[in-house]
């Protein structure tokens, strides 16, 4: 089984602002916008993670 680990490639600044937008734009809509929040908050997150596997060999993986 290979090794690996999950990296969080999102800036918080980008996720703060455009969740402040949405959350301002579900307020205004009383709601209607409510699931496209959560829509867009899964493709935020899984879309800028990534998953590194370790390969044999690596100094990485030897150093733990």
């Amino acid at each position: 089984m290979q090794k690996g680990k999950i990296v969080f490639t999102g800036h918080f600044l980008e996720y703060f602002i455009m969740s402040l937008g949405l959350i301002l734009l579900c307020l205004i809509t009383l709601g209607l916008a409510l699931p496209y929040y959560a829509y867009w908050n899964f493709k935020y997150f899984f879309s800028n993670m990534e998953v590194e596997i370790y390969q044999p060999g690596n100094p990485v993986e030897r150093t733990r």
